[in-house]
């Protein structure tokens, strides 16, 4: 299963990529049905109708000169700004390659299922609908969407959208959200293949160097693949025996994975494989918006929500009543970043 990284995280699960790729495409239909097919449109026209660019209506006010109590208004005013995060929080999922990401995070659990089922374990009546309503698409972008809509900071959002509306940064997501095909998969090898008699220039290495730490890309992949194993395991212990059972990784759920250097050479081959048709002007202003205390901030929001997402009833509850953020003056390097994405 391919993961290309969101428009920001640029690889929060960039391992997924160099995993052999399945001949067929999974897709869910409108009844939660899970299918392999080969039709890339089944797959697309899914996505799009799972992901509209509205979150809905916004709530009318109370009409002028009306007898509204203040309990009234305020609940109005409750329910216009978690529309209005909502509808913020939809744009960022949608811009930055978020949604189709998640998607693909759901269907690597699902396939993970199917594994270990093919393998010999067999789960007890009512496993197979537990692990759908868990990590089914749905539900995991849903969870995903609330995790993040609790994190966005007003000021450092609008940052990010200046970045995320722009031509460049769309182009990157495209890049970035190619969906895992067995001719993408061979287009990967070919690329590896080609490595020795062709390396990449010294600026060109550079540069996937910094997105490589302003990111967090291997570490970040290895984090949340291991959550999301320790979610599943978590989910399917109720139904298999304790001599089935797949258990935790040593150390238990939460501990850190180890991260080896193979590791993070492949993450820099797939790095390379993405962006090899990207001009290194272009990557460097990417790179640039990356180190930005809003490019850095949004990463680690990321990683935190897809952790979130995967185990959200182990996560502490919000607060009632969200209190008003103070908004601050634009740091000067964001404010510049924010300019240079509207060129």
């Amino acid at each position: 299963m391919r993961y290309g990284g969101s428009g920001i995280l640029a690889g929060a699960l960039m391992l997924i990529t160099i995993c052999p790729a399945a001949a067929a495409y999974r897709w869910i239909d409108d009844d939660g049905v899970v299918h392999l097919s080969n039709d890339r449109a089944r797959v697309e026209s899914s996505h799009r109708r799972a992901t509209p660019d509205q979150a809905g209506p916004f709530p009318e006010p109370p009409p002028q000169g009306s007898t509204a109590t203040p309990s009234e208004i305020s609940r109005f005013k409750e329910r216009a700004e978690l529309r209005r995060r909502e509808s913020v929080t939809t744009e960022v999922m949608r811009l930055s390659g978020l949604t189709v990401q998640v998607d693909l995070l759901a269907m690597m659990i699902l396939g993970e299922f199917d594994r270990l089922r093919s393998l010999g374990l067999q789960p007890a009546a009512g496993a197979t609908p537990a692990v759908a309503e868990t990590f089914g698409a749905e539900p995991l972008r849903s969870n995903m969407q609330e995790a993040l809509s609790r994190s966005l900071e007003p000021e450092r959002t609008r940052t990010l959208l200046t970045w995320l509306r722009a031509p460049l940064s769309q182009r990157i997501v495209g890049l970035e959200c190619v969906l895992p095909t067995a001719e993408r998969q061979t287009e990967l090898t070919d690329f590896v293949n080609r490595l020795p008699s062709k390396p990449p220039a010294p600026t060109r290495l550079m540069l996937i160097h910094r997105l490589e730490r302003a990111t967090d890309a291997t570490e970040g992949s290895v984090v949340v693949l291991a959550a999301a194993g320790a979610a599943l395991r978590k989910t399917l212990r109720p139904f298999v025996s304790p001599v089935a059972a797949v258990g935790p990784q040593k150390g238990g759920a939460k501990a850190r994975p180890a991260v080896d250097e193979n590791a993070r050479f492949r993450t820099m081959v797939s790095l390379l494989f993405t962006y090899r048709d990207l001009s290194d002007a272009d990557l460097g202003r990417y790179v640039n918006f990356l180190e930005s205390p809003t490019g850095r901030w949004f990463t680690r929001t990321i990683q935190s929500a897809f952790l979130t997402s995967l185990d959200p009833f182990d996560q502490p509850k919000p607060p009632a009543r969200a209190t008003a953020a103070v908004v601050k003056r634009p740091r000067v390097a964001e404010t510049a970043v924010a300019a240079d994405s509207n060129d």
